[in-house]
């Protein structure tokens, strides 16, 4: 239950804290004071939809904060409304999301207002109302599980039959194309190492005939660089022995000298070792523009070949297993559809069975609400396609989340008229009063323990106000109830009365909220009966009633 909530700058609050109480407690007010604003703000902090113009004008934000009470434990929730229209939300002070906000909240209460009127009379909702009668909403949750994915893995079979269909050109032009490139095999860096061996060979001649040159220069003509050395070295020997100082130069000429054998001899050795095998040349520059044309064709570069190979090599993989993933997916399909008609033959037993209560139960309770001899049937029906693949009793039939039943509420408000279409037949009078034989009904198995009525009075007065009036107190045994009314009969039965007013204070409206005492609920009645101008009449109206309702 709530049993708090503070207002901030929302609407034309400016900033008001109010205590809530057990039981029924009516709303009264005159029209645009604010009751219905009230209820608005409830909502919003409870994770309603919010927009920017309700915060206050002139200011920057809104704050709701609701104290509840919920399985035993209090906890404090809070909604900030900015004037962008954005909001956040939190519950005891942990910001959530709104999905999250509102998830942990749906529990806490339940409003019924022209919205939740407009929601009855949508053919579409009737099947909520009797899963939830028949306490089978965790099996229809199982079962839109089973159909979602029942739903996604037809579709990707879809995809994969399609993919299977558009591959067989594709899977020929890469096999092609795997199986060139494997032709040649390329290794990685293959080009660079070939280029250089190419570039050798190519002018073996050369590096043989000049290797020979330079060794000849070097040491072996009479004229060789050594040869020349040597005599210097000789000489520069004999101005050792006269001066040491020149030691040193002769030491490094002797260095130079022994370099110079060394690349003479090196030089030896490299021409020697040169392999001029044309037949080598020719394998190398073939492999060369073997490799060359890979590379013009797919990507420029080897590096791009090898990638490019691999990827199509995953791709024809890809295409082998396809067979084999359309296989285990049409077993997954087979399972799924096993599956959930299994399960929506549950639920539609389940419903069948709850009907003749549910529909005893809402007469009875219409007849509290002076709707006498009026007949409420729940229409099931299954509707026919050959193009379905979910079978009962050997007929395709339509299904969806909730399974294959399409549920309809059918209504005679009137003994002797047939049953029609809830939404055909009833007035605005009878669909207050059938929401409201809903939630009677619907307490037992109902986890909410607030019921917020706004207009639940509207089309109805004399008796039936009074059959209403009747139902509200029964049900707030159970439950807490805020009841926004027009009807003194509502009114009477109350055992809290919070009113509603409004003053200019400053040049801006203030909204004030108070609970009445016994005299001042007396006052409160008389001016739903006869207006503001009370009169003796509606004095004693309203205390006859007063007195009616505490019997």
């Amino acid at each position: 239950m709530i049993n708090n909530i503070s207002i901030k700058n929302y609407a034309i609050f400016d900033n008001i804290e109010l205590d809530f109480k057990e039981g029924l407690t009516v709303i009264t007010g005159e029209t645009g004071s604010g009751k219905s604003i009230l209820l608005s703000a409830i909502r919003s902090a409870l994770g309603g939809s919010v927009k920017g113009t309700d915060v206050r004008s002139g200011e920057e934000k809104a704050i709701v904060e609701i104290c509840a009470i919920q399985n035993g434990r209090e906890f404090i929730c809070r909604k900030i409304i900015n004037v962008s229209g954005r909001s956040r939300s939190f519950i005891d002070d942990e910001p959530l999301n709104i999905e999250e906000y509102k998830i942990k909240l749906n529990t806490i209460a339940d409003f019924h207002g022209q919205h939740e009127q407009q929601y009855i009379m949508k053919k579409e909702t009737h099947i909520e109302f009797l899963d939830t009668y028949a306490k089978l909403k965790d099996k229809v949750a199982v079962l839109e599980i089973i159909f979602n994915d029942l739903i996604q893995s037809k579709q990707k079979q879809k995809k994969l039959l399609s993919n299977q269909t558009q591959a067989a050109d594709r899977k020929e032009l890469i096999s092609f194309q795997l199986q060139e490139i494997n032709l040649i095999t390329p290794e990685e860096n293959e080009d660079d190492m070939l280029h250089k061996e190419y570039k050798k060979l190519k002018n073996a001649d050369k590096l043989i005939s000049t290797a020979y040159e330079l060794n000849n220069r070097l040491t072996e003509h009479d004229q060789s660089l050594y040869n020349e050395l040597s005599d210097i070295s000789k000489k520069l020997d004999e101005l050792v022995s006269l001066d040491e100082k020149l030691q040193s130069h002769a030491a490094a000429l002797e260095e130079s000298m022994n370099a110079l054998m060394d690349a003479s001899h090196g030089l030896r050795q490299y021409a020697a070792g040169i392999d001029h095998d044309e037949k080598r040349l020719e394998k190398v520059e073939a492999r060369l523009l073997d490799i060359e044309g890979l590379k013009r064709k797919y990507g420029g570069t080897l590096e791009a070949v090898m990638n490019y190979r691999q990827s199509i090599e995953s791709e024809l993989n890809s295409f082998r297993n396809m067979g084999k993933e359309i296989s285990e997916l049409e077993d997954k399909i087979k399972g799924l559809r096993t599956e959930y008609l299994s399960m929506a033959n549950d639920l539609h037993e389940g419903r069948t069975k709850a009907i003749p209560e549910l529909s005893k139960k809402i007469e009875n309770e219409l007849s509290v609400l002076n709707i006498p001899g009026a007949i409420f049937e729940v229409n099931v029906e299954i509707y026919f396609d050959e193009d379905s693949d979910i079978s009962r009793n050997g007929q395709s039939v339509k299904y969806n989340a909730k399974g294959y039943d399409n549920i309809e509420f059918y209504l005679s408000a009137n003994p002797g008229e047939a049953v029609k279409p809830l939404t055909d037949v009833a007035s605005g009078g009878e669909v207050s009063r059938i929401m409201l034989a809903i939630k009677t009904i619907f307490q037992e198995v109902d986890p909410v323990d607030t019921l917020v009525f706004d207009e639940i009075d509207a089309g109805i007065s004399g008796i039936t106000a009074e059959k209403v009036a009747d139902s509200l107190a029964e049900l707030s045994k159970g439950k807490q109830i805020f009841c926004v009314t027009h009807l003194p009969q509502i009114a009477a039965k109350a055992q809290h009365h919070l009113h509603i007013y409004k003053k200019q204070k400053d040049g801006r409206t203030k909204v004030l909220m108070t609970y009445l005492g016994d005299e001042e609920k007396i006052h409160a009645i008389a001016q739903l009966f006869s207006g503001t101008t009370l009169t003796t009449d509606s004095m004693d109206s309203a205390k006859s009633i007063i007195r009616g309702a505490r019997g």
